[in-house]
C-alpha cells in the first residue's frame, strides 16, 4: 500500500463511517501473475496499522472465475461482445493494470466476426470504451471483475480513483446489461510523485512499509494526509474518527495532491 492507496481509503473509511454503511474489502487479483496472497495479508497489515477498520471481507476475485463466466456468456448472447485479436503491442499495454485507461481502441477488429474461441480477447461492444472482459490468455478483465462483484454483493457506494472516472460511463453501460443497479461513485485525488506523474506499484509509490520503517507513527501520518486532503488546517497527528465532522462539511478535494504538500514524509 502506497501514499495513494492509503488517502483513497480512509476517504472510503470516512464516507462509510458518515453514512451507517457497511464496508467491504475485496481483494482485486484478477491478475494471478502480479498477485500473491502475502500482499494481500500486506495490505491488511497496512490497513489495522492506520486503525481503518473494514465490517466484511468478501470472497477474493480468483475465486470467481464462474461467475465472470456466467455474465460474460449472457454478454455474448445479448451480442454485446466481440473477438478481439489485437496483441499487447498493437495496443500499447492495453490490457495491464486497473488503473491504466481502457479507451482509444480504434475498432480494428469490432466488425471482423472473428470466432470467440481460441487465443482472442473478449470485448465489450461500447464504442466509447470497447472494455476488454477477458484478455486472450483467459484472464478476467477488471471492468468485468468489478462489475460483476458490485452487483453480486450489493455495492452502492464506490470511491475510486480520479483516473478511473473515465470509465463509470462504460461500467454503468455493463451494469444495465447484466442487469445490476449502478452504484453511486466518488472519486478521490490523485497523489504525485516529485517528478509531477501518479504513484503506482511501478512507479514512484512511497509505501507505508517503509514510512513505518523510518519511524513514522500511524497517527503522524493519517495528519500529513488529512491536511492534505483539508480536512485539518496544518499536519498534527489524528485518527480517522477525528475527521468525521470535516468529511461532513467539506467538498472532496479534485485535484492531485503534489509530494510538496507532504514534504517532510519524503525526507
Amino acid at each position: 500500500m502506497h501514499l495513494g492507496h492509503a488517502s483513497t481509503y480512509l476517504l472510503a473509511w470516512l464516507q462509510v463511517r458518515a453514512t451507517g454503511g457497511q464496508l467491504l474489502l475485496r481483494m482485486e487479483d484478477v491478475d494471478r501473475q502480479r498477485c500473491k496472497a502475502s500482499f494481500a495479508e500486506a495490505w491488511r497489515e497496512d490497513l489495522r496499522w492506520l486503525g481503518l477498520n473494514w465490517d466484511r471481507e468478501v470472497a477474493p476475485q480468483s475465486t470467481r472465475g464462474e461467475a465472470y463466466q456466467e455474465a460474460l456468456s449472457k454478454l455474448q448472447s445479448a451480442g454485446l461482445i466481440f473477438a478481439c485479436r489485437c496483441r499487447r503491442k498493437d495496443m500499447e499495454e492495453a490490457v495491464r493494470a486497473p488503473h491504466e485507461a481502457w479507451g482509444n481502441y480504434p475498432g480494428t477488429c469490432a466488425d471482423k466476426g472473428f470466432p470467440f474461441d481460441g487465443a482472442v480477447a473478449m470485448r465489450l461492444r461500447y464504442t466509447a470504451e470497447a472494455l476488454v472482459l477477458r484478455r486472450a490468455d483467459g484472464a478476467w478483465g477488471y471492468p468485468l471483475a468489478v462489475v460483476v462483484d458490485d452487483g453480486d454483493q450489493g455495492v452502492t457506494h464506490v470511491l475510486r480513483g480520479q483516473d478511473l472516472a473515465d470509465s463509470e460511463s462504460s461500467q454503468a453501460f455493463l451494469h444495465q446489461a447484466l442487469g445490476y443497479a449502478s452504484p453511486s461513485c466518488l472519486h478521490a485525488p490523485l497523489w504525485l510523485g516529485p517528478d509531477t506523474q501518479r504513484l503506482s506499484k511501478r512507479h514512484g509509490a512511497m509505501s507505508l512499509r517503509s514510512l513505518r520503517e523510518k519511524g513514522w507513527s500511524a497517527e503522524e501520518l493519517l495528519g500529513q494526509i488529512a491536511a492534505a486532503l483539508g480536512y485539518i488546517p496544518e499536519p498534527s497527528p489524528c485518527h480517522p474518527e477525528d475527521l468525521l465532522t470535516a468529511y461532513n462539511t467539506q467538498p472532496l478535494r479534485k485535484e492531485p495532491v503534489s509530494h510538496a504538500e507532504v514534504l517532510p514524509l519524503w525526507a
